[in-house]
């Protein structure tokens, strides 16, 4: 039962980090929370669905939807909040709620209300390993989740187009002076953030169906881990997703299932308490 209940919660802890990592980039770039990335999660999920029913494989459906995915934060980001005044927290605050109303309402008239059923990347069978019983998707999103993240590290630390991010977003008027676009740099946060957010939902709608209203809850959740591991922390949003992942689990099972989506924020806001900088802290919060 616990080995089970472990595995549950590394499994929602790992899309957790996968879209914290998300909110991340963004809350590095522009000091701001990007309230529509939830549902550009959703919107990449429904349309890498659609694709699907059109008679696309799957596979080839997952990439078209990641690409569509970057596409729409590349638009949003270039159409609608580069307009808004980027030193204007306020602004951009109420764009992003304004851009997470329109897509919710849009995809409710295209994908209508109802959960649909999402096909899974890897087999159905499960695997007995040592007397248990685990899900091959529960494993893939485990160990995808976890090569993402240290391959987005490495872009960061070790390829010259991610230094530039990371410098343009920790230091832009720095950033600028050395002949660097910040500009350019947040149109490619955007994007990468968006594809982030896309993968996530497509990992986890097997598990959980494709619904329309799936960015409330989970992209709620990676705000919470994001802030719980350290906001601008690339492995403190993986720490605080797995945690609040295991923590949820756990309640739910020994406790009350009633209270699950409770226990992760319970957990927040005594870890802000004791420690209102995250688990880890702003000494190396400009380092992703």
């Amino acid at each position: 039962m616990l080995v089970q209940q472990l595995l549950n919660g590394l499994t929602n802890g790992s899309i957790y980090a996968l879209m914290a990592v998300g909110v991340t980039m963004i809350y590095k770039s522009l000091g701001m929370l990007n309230f529509a990335h939830g549902d550009t999660m959703m919107v990449g999920t429904f349309i890498c669905l659609s694709m699907f029913n059109f008679g696309l494989p799957l596979y080839c459906s997952v990439i078209l939807a990641i690409a569509c995915a970057v596409l729409l934060g590349f638009i949003l980001e270039r159409g609608i909040l580069r307009k808004v005044q980027f030193d204007s927290f306020t602004n951009l605050l109420i764009a992003t709620v304004g851009v997470s109303y329109v897509l919710r309402n849009m995809s409710m008239v295209i994908w209508g209300t109802n959960p649909q059923l999402f096909p899974s990347m890897f087999p159905a069978a499960l695997w007995n390993i040592g007397g248990y019983m685990i899900t091959p998707q529960s494993v893939g999103i485990i160990l995808i989740s976890l090569a993402i993240i240290t391959l987005l590290h490495l872009f960061f630390t070790k390829v010259k187009v991610g230094k530039c991010m990371q410098l343009a977003s920790s230091d832009p008027e720095g950033a600028a002076m050395m002949g660097i676009n910040v500009s350019h740099m947040r149109f490619l946060t955007f994007g990468i953030s968006a594809g982030l957010a896309c993968i996530a939902g497509i990992l986890i709608a097997p598990l959980t169906y494709a619904r329309v209203d799936m960015s409330a809850t989970i992209g709620l959740k990676a705000f919470a881990a994001a802030i719980l591991g350290g906001i601008g922390n690339l492995w403190g949003a993986l720490l605080g997703g797995l945690i609040l992942g295991i923590v949820e689990a756990l309640g739910a099972a020994y406790i009350s299932t009633a209270y699950r989506d409770a226990f992760s924020f319970i957990v927040l806001f005594i870890v802000l308490y004791v420690k209102p900088t995250g688990l880890l802290n702003k000494k190396i919060e400009n380092k992703l």
